[in-house]
């Protein structure tokens, strides 16, 4: 008997709901597991979040929660807001106690990130293939190492790649010629602008040609353009006036310089020890700090502004001065870092354990999955109209704009960056693996 479109709906979202929960109580079990070998009862990499350089103090998120938002510069302010939450809650009179609930809280509310993210894997391909498959797909990507290792490193790599999963969601909703509210989309693409510093104001130059080419509504489209335009113009504002910067991010000179491999790039912040009170003639504490609780630098200090300015110069300086193929070999070399397995980003105490990681660590490196996306996007292009094609090359662009910026202004990291869009692309290749299948059956005599 064949359901009505609400009752298939309806088994959809319990299938959805049941599949995330497992794999939520699964990543909590399996972190119960390690956490007797885990630093201090907690670390999976004994990194706090403290330890992160794109973090302020969490004593400054503490005392002064809105002023050291205020005068955040190193990173968009959506992980520190968090924190600055987290630390409200479970406050306490010493800060490493502070320290250690917030950085415990976290690690639940990745793992909430984590089913979430599962959820949507399952909803994008379910809306397609069937819920059976879409099951199974979306259990299998909850395996993935890189998965699990990101929901257990206290930064927002998981959070960019859930946000990233919605933003591609939405915009093939779009190109199904689904209704998408452009108060929904905005939101969307905002909470990106403030998570991640890849997404900055030239996207909007880029996501109104997008949204042209899928044939997006011209006042919805009017009326996304006109909220984050506002939203983004009054942050670029406030970090001119502040900072003197156009970016949501100051480390943009040492991302760049790395990228194109200047030899002494990070001797700049190695050498040059920030005084108290730096620059600003009444400085908060976010912005005078020079160690945080734990040791680590606080590289939001207002004295390494002048440093990024000057990675910034000598970036370049060195781009114009540098051969046309010597350039092309740097940006190889950032493009072989970026098709590594996303996991091998640094030694973790949980994936490195697990007995599966190696088969997925080869199918989603290179050369399998450069093979597997040329395969699959032969195979659509073979089966799909015509009139589709600029329709999906709108809904590409993002994707194919966020690996770029990952392999062409940075290196060391690039890895870790590809799985911002890993989880889209796992949807994409098990679409395409299903209508394979389909294909295949339909075919046979």
């Amino acid at each position: 008997m064949k359901l009505s479109p609400s009752s298939y709906t309806l088994r959809r979202l319990v299938a959805g709901l049941v599949i995330s929960t497992i794999a939520f109580i699964g990543l909590l079990s399996l972190e119960a597991h390690f956490r007797p070998m885990a630093t201090q009862g907690l670390y999976f990499q004994q990194w706090s979040s403290e330890t992160m350089m794109q973090t302020v103090s969490i004593e400054d998120l503490s005392n002064e929660p809105m002023q050291s938002l205020w005068y955040l510069h190193i990173q968009p302010p959506a992980f520190d807001t968090l924190r600055a939450i987290l630390a409200c809650v479970v406050n306490s009179d010493n800060a490493t106690v502070t320290l250690w609930r917030v950085d415990r809280c976290l690690y639940y509310l990745w793992a909430v990130v984590y089913g979430m993210s599962i959820f949507i894997v399952f909803w994008w391909i379910s809306d397609i293939t069937s819920i059976v498959f879409a099951a199974g797909a979306a259990l299998l990507f909850s395996a993935h190492p890189a998965l699990i290792f990101y929901a257990t490193l206290l930064e927002t790599t998981l959070l960019s790649a859930f946000l990233v999963l919605c933003f591609s969601y939405l915009l093939w909703r779009i190109r199904e010629g689904r209704s998408v509210s452009a108060l929904l989309l905005a939101i969307s693409f905002l909470t990106l602008y403030f998570t991640r510093s890849i997404f900055q104001w030239h996207w909007l130059l880029l996501l109104p040609l997008c949204l042209m080419l899928l044939r997006y509504p011209r006042r919805s489209m009017l009326l996304f353009f006109t909220i984050t335009f506002c939203v983004v113009s009054l942050y670029t504002v406030k970090q001119m006036s502040l900072f003197g910067i156009s970016s949501t991010s100051s480390f943009t000179g040492l991302n760049l310089a790395n990228s194109i491999g200047v030899a002494d790039a990070w001797e700049y912040y190695r050498h040059t020890t920030a005084p108290d009170g730096a620059t600003f003639s009444v400085s908060p504490s976010v912005l005078s700090r020079v160690k945080k609780i734990n040791g680590a630098l606080n590289f939001n200090n207002s004295h390494y502004l002048e440093v990024n300015h000057r990675l910034q110069d000598k970036y370049h300086r060195q781009l114009l001065s540098t051969p046309l193929r010597t350039l092309a070999g740097n940006v190889l070399s950032n493009l072989r870092i970026y098709l590594l397995p996303s996991s091998r980003y640094t030694p973790h105490l949980i994936v490195d354990r697990i007995p599966w990681r190696s088969e997925y660590d080869i199918m989603m490196s290179f050369p399998i999955l450069p093979s597997l996306l040329l395969f699959a996007s032969c195979f659509w292009l073979w089966r799909a109209h015509k009139s589709s094609y600029l329709r999906t090359i709108g809904l590409c662009l993002p994707l194919a704009c966020i690996a770029i910026i990952s392999v062409l202004f940075e290196r060391g990291e690039n890895m870790r960056f590809k799985f911002f869009i890993e989880p889209v692309l796992f949807c994409f290749l098990a679409i395409q693996t299903y209508t394979v299948g389909l294909v295949a059956v339909r075919s046979k005599p």
